[in-house]
């Protein structure tokens, strides 16, 4: 699989617009239109690393060097990388709020 097919479905799978990666990583749509098109077919490994970073990936998985994740780790891995961004107070406000979220999950099993 091309890194342009593999793109696409990462940014399929996230559910995230052209603009949306292209503002994330800080370059224009177009370029990342042309990258899933396989019009531009030698992507620098610094765009390529900000990419594999954008959608939690290694980049073995977007250049299509290893299995690509599902749906599901994405979703993971988007909510893993937002946490970088929080305060550490904030962060243990999302553990416990998770550790609560479990509880009742196994209450209902």
């Amino acid at each position: 699989m091309q890194i342009g097919e593999r793109l696409f479905s990462l940014r399929q799978k996230s559910g995230q617009s052209l603009q949306q990666v292209a503002d994330a990583i800080k370059i224009s749509k177009a370029h990342i239109w042309e990258l899933e098109k396989g019009r531009s077919t030698n992507p620098s490994f610094d765009l390529v690393r900000k990419l594999a970073g954008h959608f939690g990936v290694s980049i073995d998985e977007l250049v299509g060097q290893a299995d690509e994740p599902d749906a599901e780790r994405l979703q993971i891995e988007r909510l893993h990388r937002g946490l970088d961004d929080l305060t550490d107070r904030d962060r243990e406000i999302v553990e416990e709020m998770i550790k609560v979220l479990k509880a009742r999950a196994a209450a209902r099993d």
